[in-house]
């Protein structure tokens, strides 16, 4: 009996030498072993004494260990691997930090490695190690100050334009925008798609893509996926291969605009070609190249970044980037809704060849600037309103010495003060944010005036966001106010346009004036200074890098400001030049 026994134990024993053999030995596939590569290398850039002081160039040990990557193949290899990477740092640790405190409460990232079967024991324990001795001071890889836009010593790589960017700089570019993404980005909970889970889908496809206009593809649909409307535009800028990726050479005859899933003509530019199609203003365009308009939208929100639909329409409206027009030829099949018919109209759109029709577009473009360069900063209407245009409002300092600026704006405000109501239009870019936050606060705020909360990245624990507890982002704290109490009516304006600092200070005017009436359509939602990472290429993707809440707890961004009455624009209003929200502002304030 005691013989068998021990023949148990002995067979037992060999299974589980087995098991834990072949739990070693077990495959792992392509994407999650250059997915954990990617995490590691990150964990170790913000993290590792080595990096985050300086010393070591996070890019130099990428290259240098990618090119190892392919003589791994299971689990346990993986494993021993990137072990080995931290072993080749050396043992730099800081002081111990957070020992007591449970790690995913304090930071939900680190579930990348704890909560991972692919992970063994040994590397959790490696990685833990140096979380728990992280650099805390250095700050190589992270902005020092939160209001810094460009994250600073990524080091740039251009290529000619017509070459492709090597395997290598592909794999970089992506766990860049992993890493950044990953340590300071604080929306992630916004992406319609877990973040982890886009770079996996990714990795192949940069690994794979065979030109360099397919990795400027891939490039807009990762940015896209941030759902973010600061990574807009300027992104597309950098793009070498844009018209060839949008086909947008060819423009309309006609200005329009996005409306219900639909295009309305709301001008015409080139009367010949209009004519010759059948186009009117007031047409309705329902499907372009028997494509569906709505389905149009739904193809370039996969390439273009904005925090809203109401955003991209806004975006999609502009007529000299002209994203909404993608064709093959010039001539462009629409399928249009007129006098109560649908028809299929064949329209010349305008070439660059066109030098008449081009003339035209210039003459109706510098015509509309025209008209916004005529709209003042302040006004008072006719009806004893006092109105604000926040895009304008720097236009109030030109041929202002700093020494009169004081007096002029304690004019302009008195006056404003004596109305019987207030509209302030943030329908644009504050260019001067000195009119909401010293002034307007001096003149009609009551003391201390918070009206956000405002997280930064936590500089302790990269990965996490702290709110920021000096008041200075929300007020000036030299500055002792009027306090003086407005009893007439208050309107703010919104619309996309509404966008970063706008929206910043439509918040505090809405705490300035809590019975204002905010009116509009949602903002663009990319509350919160922006952030800038250069990544292989010389591509600089934009993102929103802060955090902002209102004080009950309300995020701005993605949903825009708070907003108590949405007002679309009307058709009709539209087509004869009519704002109907400020149509409606007035109405609201009298």
């Amino acid at each position: 009996m005691r013989n068998l026994f021990k023949l148990k134990c002995c067979f037992y024993t060999l299974l589980l030498m087995c098991a834990f053999y072949h739990a070693g030995a077990q495959p792992i596939n392509e994407t999650e072993k250059y997915f954990l590569f990617f995490k590691t290398w990150n964990f170790l850039k913000y993290y590792h004494p080595q990096f985050a002081s300086g010393k070591k160039d996070a890019d130099a040990v990428f290259m240098k260990n990618l090119g190892l990557l392919d003589n791994i193949s299971s689990k346990a290899e993986l494993n021993t691997f990137l072990k080995g990477m931290i072993t080749d740092l050396g043992n730099d640790k800081k002081d111990l930090k957070d020992t007591n405190l449970p790690v995913l409460e304090v930071n939900p990232l680190h579930k990348w490695y704890l909560k991972n079967a692919l992970i063994n024991a040994e590397l959790k324990n490696e990685l833990l190690g140096i979380y728990t001795h992280r650099d805390t001071v250095g700050k190589y890889y992270v902005p020092t100050l939160n209001y810094t836009s460009e994250i600073p010593n990524e080091r740039k790589y251009k290529f000619p334009d017509s070459i492709n960017l090597p395997l290598g700089m592909r794999l970089l570019a992506l766990a860049r925008l992993q890493g950044v993404i990953d340590y300071l980005y604080p929306h992630k909970g916004l992406m319609n798609k877990g973040w982890d889970q886009t770079v996996k889908n990714n990795i192949l496809l940069f690994k794979n893509c065979a030109t360099r206009m397919d990795y400027e593809v891939l490039l807009l649909k990762i940015v896209a996926k941030l759902n973010d409307t600061h990574a807009y535009n300027r992104f597309y800028n950098d793009l070498i291969y844009k018209k060839e990726i949008f086909k947008n050479s060819y423009y309309p005859p006609f200005d329009y605009q996005i409306i219900d899933n639909k295009i309305l003509v709301k001008g015409i530019i080139v009367p010949d070609l209009c004519t010759a199609a059948g186009i009117k203003t007031g047409d309705l365009i329902m499907a372009v190249n028997g494509v569906a308009v709505s389905k149009l939208i739904d193809g370039l929100k996969e390439l273009l970044s904005a925090s809203n639909r109401n955003t991209l329409l806004y975006k999609l409206n502009n007529y000299i980037t002209n994203l909404m027009w993608s064709g093959d030829s010039s001539r462009f099949r629409l399928t249009i809704y007129s006098s109560g018919k649908k028809k299929v109209h064949s329209v010349a759109f305008v070439t660059t060849k066109n030098g008449v029709a081009i003339k035209a577009i210039n003459s109706y473009m510098n015509s509309k600037l025209k008209v916004a360069e005529s709209i003042l900063p302040f006004r008072v209407m006719d009806n004893e309103i006092a109105y604000f245009n926040i895009d304008k409002i720097h236009e109030l300092l030109n041929n202002v010495h700093d020494d009169h600026l004081d007096a002029k704006m304690d004019s302009i405000l008195n006056l404003a003060a004596k109305q019987k109501g207030m509209i302030f239009d943030m329908r644009g870019y504050p260019h001067w944010g000195g009119f909401v936050f010293h002034y307007i606060y001096k003149k009609f705020s009551k003391q201390n005036n918070l009206f956000a909360q405002y997280f930064q990245a936590d500089t302790q624990n990269l990965g996490s966001f702290t709110v920021i507890r000096n008041t200075i982002t929300c007020y000036p704290d030299n500055v002792t106010t009027d306090g003086f109490s407005y009893k007439g009516k208050v309107c703010i304006i919104v619309n996309a346009q509404t966008q970063s600092a706008s929206e910043w200070y439509s918040m505090s005017l809405q705490h300035i004036f809590p019975n204002a009436t905010t009116i509009g359509e949602q903002s663009a939602g990319a509350d919160g200074d922006e952030k800038q990472i250069n990544i292989p290429g010389n591509y600089n993707i934009y993102f929103t890098g802060n955090a902002i809440y209102y004080p009950d707890g309300t995020p701005a961004q993605g949903k825009g400001v708070k907003i108590n009455k949405i007002i679309k624009p009307k058709i009709e209003d539209i087509l004869s030049d009519m704002d109907t929200q400020l149509k409606f502002a007035i109405k609201s304030v009298q």
